[in-house]
């Protein structure tokens, strides 16, 4: 029983150090589309770059959330 909670215990910190990453990766593939739409369509002020970071933020931030809410309810 005892090691199963200390597996438990691991597990856990390993999905709460890999979150960084997770949000870094999906931040960056929205970057990396907008980027891309501004230069295929010319757009000036890098618009669909501004906007798909904000929503990759808003989305990691989400995946985030929600894997909290998993872990926390598996205590």
């Amino acid at each position: 029983m005892e090691n199963r909670k200390q597996k438990s215990k691991l597990n856990k910190w390993i999905v709460f150090t890999s979150m960084p990453f997770q949000m870094g990766v999906t931040i960056y593939l929205f970057y990396r589309l907008g980027d891309w739409l501004d230069v295929k369509y010319a757009v000036e002020g890098g618009w669909w770059t501004k906007g798909l970071t904000m929503l990759g933020i808003v989305v990691s931030l989400y995946q985030f959330v929600r894997q909290a809410n998993r872990i926390g309810k598996d205590e």
